[in-house]
This record gives C-alpha cells, sequence and structure tokens, in this order.
C-alpha cells in the first residue's frame, strides 16, 4: 500500500505545473481587453497589467508596474485623496464601486466605471487589491453599457479557477519541498554519517596499532579529530534539513533543540506543565516559522539575545512568539524580504496568522497563531 504522503507530486513536477499555471494565468489577464485590470498590494501599489490598461488609459507595462494605483485618477481626486479612500472602503466593506473620470496617458479624462475589490487570505489578513475599470458609454445607460458582461465574467470566472490552481499547486510546493529536506536528512544522517563514523573508527584502530613515536600518526590523530568534526557537522545538517526531534518528541523538544544549535544565545521559554496538540503539519511549518525567524535575527538583526516562546491563549488556539534584541527594520519594507513572505504563507497554509511588529534599534517580535486540535491538557 503506498504512503498517501509520498505518492504527492515531486518537487520538480510541482515546480514545473507552477510555471505552466503562471503562464496560463498572465495570458488570462492579459488577454482581457475590454477591461483595465490591476492587481494592488496592501498599499496600493499596482503589481500586474493587462492589455486593457493600454487600450483603456495607453499606459504601457513599464509605465504603471510599480506605481500607486492613483496614478490614473485625475488631479482634483488625487489631490481629494480619493483613491486612498477608496481603497479603505473596500478594506471594510469588501468591495467599493464607482463612476468617475480617469486620466489617459495623452493627459485627457475619460469616464469609467470603477470596481475595487479587497483580497485576504484564508487568515483574514489584507494581502491587496483588484481593481476593473471599463469606458462607460455617455450615449448608453449605465445598466445598457456592458448588459451580459460576458467578456469579463468569463475570464474572472477562468482566472478564479486558475488561482485556485496555484493556491493547491503552492501548497503541495511546501510538502514537495519537506519531502526533499527530509531525504536529503536522512542520507546525510544514516548513509553519510554512519560512513564517516565508520571511516573514523577504523582510522582509530589504525592509529592505536602504531608504536608511539611512528611517522605520521600525529597527522592521523589530527585526522580522526577532523572526521569527528565532519561527522558533527553532517548531523547538525541532517537536524536542520529534517528535524526529527519534531517526528518523535513534539514542536516544544524541536525548538528546544534549535535554540541549542544556533551560534548565538538563545532564551527557549516553553511552560512544561502545558502540552499542545497539533498536527503534524501545523508543528513542521510552525517549527520552519521559527527556523526563519530565528535565522532572520542571527544573519540580520545582530541580535545577541533571541527568545522563543510557545503559550496557549486559548481553546484551540496556541501562539507561537520569537523576539530579539536585534536593530530591527523599517515597517514599510516588512514583507519584501522572501523569508518574511514565506513565514507568513506557512502560517496562512495551516490556518493561522502571522504579525511581525519591530522598532529600529530596539528589535523584532514575529508573531504566529497556531490551532490546536483539542484543549490544552495539563500534566
Amino acid at each position: 500500500m503506498s504512503n498517501p504522503i509520498t505518492a504527492k507530486p515531486s518537487y520538480r513536477k510541482v515546480v514545473a505545473a507552477l510555471v505552466e499555471s503562471e503562464e496560463r494565468y498572465r495570458t488570462l489577464v492579459e488577454g482581457v481587453r475590454r477591461y483595465a485590470i490591476f492587481m494592488l498590494n496592501p498599499k496600493g501599489i499596482i503589481m500586474t497589467w493587462n492589455r486593457g490598461i493600454y487600450e483603456l488609459l495607453g499606459y504601457s507595462r513599464e509605465e504603471v508596474v510599480g506605481r500607486s494605483g492613483g496614478m490614473v485618477f485625475n488631479k482634483k481626486d488625487r489631490a481629494a485623496g480619493t483613491f486612498e479612500k477608496e481603497l479603505a472602503c473596500a478594506t471594510r466593506a469588501g468591495e467599493s464601486v464607482s463612476v468617475r473620470t480617469n486620466l489617459h496617458k495623452n493627459g485627457s479624462e475619460l469616464q469609467v466605471h470603477d470596481t475595487a475589490s479587497a483580497l485576504f487570505d484564508t487568515a483574514g489578513v489584507l494581502i491587496g487589491f483588484a481593481k476593473v475599470s471599463r469606458a462607460v458609454d455617455s450615449n448608453k445607460k449605465e445598466s445598457d453599457a456592458d448588459p451580459s458582461g460576458v467578456e469579463l465574467a468569463k475570464a474572472l470566472a477562468v482566472i478564479a479557477v486558475e488561482v485556485e490552481h496555484r493556491r493547491r499547486l503552492e501548497e503541495q510546493l511546501l510538502t514537495a519541498i519537506e519531502q526533499e529536506r527530509e531525504r536529503l536528512g536522512r542520507d546525510l544522517h544514516d548513509d553519510l554519517s554512519q560512513r564517516l563514523a565508520a571511516a573514523g573508527m577504523t582510522l582509530q584502530m589504525t592509529v592505536k596499532k602504531l608504536p608511539s613515536g611512528t611517522p605520521g600518526r600525529t597527522q592521523l590523530e589530527k585526522v580522526g579529530k577532523s572526521l569527528v568534526d565532519a561527522i558533527g557537522v553532517a548531523r547538525n545538517l541532517s537536524r536542520g534539513l529534517h528535524p526529527v526531534t519534531l517526528t518523535n518528541q513534539g514542536l516544544p523538544a524541536a525548538l528546544e533543540e534549535l535554540a541549542a544549535r544556533v551560534p548565538t544565545h538563545v532564551e527557549f521559554t516553553w511552560p512544561r506543565t502545558e502540552r499542545l496538540d497539533l498536527k503534524k503539519s501545523v508543528a513542521l511549518h510552525g517549527y520552519r516559522i521559527a527556523e526563519e525567524a530565528v535565522g532572520n535575527a542571527i544573519q540580520h538583526s545582530g541580535a545577541n539575545k533571541i527568545k522563543i516562546a510557545l503559550k496557549s491563549t486559548s481553546p484551540g488556539k496556541g501562539v507561537l512568539t520569537i523576539r530579539d534584541n536585534g536593530r530591527g527594520f523599517r515597517q514599510s519594507g516588512a514583507w519584501s524580504g522572501m523569508g518574511l513572505q514565506n513565514m507568513k504563507y506557512r502560517a496562512s497554509v495551516i490556518g493561522g496568522r502571522l504579525t511581525i511588529s519591530t522598532v529600529l534599534n530596539r528589535g523584532t517580535r514575529v508573531e504566529c497563531t497556531l490551532p490546536i486540535r483539542q484543549k490544552l491538557k495539563k500534566g
């Protein structure tokens, strides 16, 4: 009987499927010509472009991507903060619909029907906005301007399916990556480490048989010490690639092991009287989030003290917190790093929520909620 986990698509197949999905998604969005479709980040910066933006407003991809979505608003609306109010309304109500004039690249103004929709992840965190604009024909009633909306409805329906497909592929990719890391970790532990250990024992026995003062004995002893060091390195790499302790003893023990092997002082806090009943996937993603946060603190913040805490806050919910006393970073760039994005995505995959608070020169706090299968047990 095959293992349902190992039966999932391999890493390479999932990556190839994601590349194919990305191309289909781009083709779908760019192929909608009668509508200008913008994808904005939470701060209102344009992230994507489609052909409809050029046909409606005259802007090319290079002229809009990376700029504020307010660039297409007329001067009066920009001065009144209409764009910011639109996004705020969409955030509160889920959607903002209006008819207003937009600015064409050539300086002329045209009336458009504009819809801004707020996009949230599975944890309810705002991840951006989708904007759809189309020209309003003054010679037609608004209700008759696009009576069926066939083109847009069809395109958006297919895009929605593609987005869901990509979400599932991304989840599969995380699983495939962990499977690959587990394989490499076991190879390091069960194969390479054992081979090095066997070589070390053989060398040690050989050295013992050599009379004291034999030429080369000192050098062989140094080689033996190097082999011992290499075994330690291989085992550390193995634990880093796949935390065996996590599988055998749970998240608290794995976090304690993580705290013990990082090259800096890490204070680990865990209420010993409590046990969290976590799904395997939740424990694994929680561990990876902690690992990423600790790595960021060591490599980028200059921290010399990191504190990891794991506790319950209410039935069905636990909280993992990683704090450091490093230099912090500017909030405006909080989610620009790939590592931070990975942490946020891992949290959303398990139905948790990740928040990061930081103060320049006073450290950073990473907090992730973890769903618990049942109430904490004492003992």
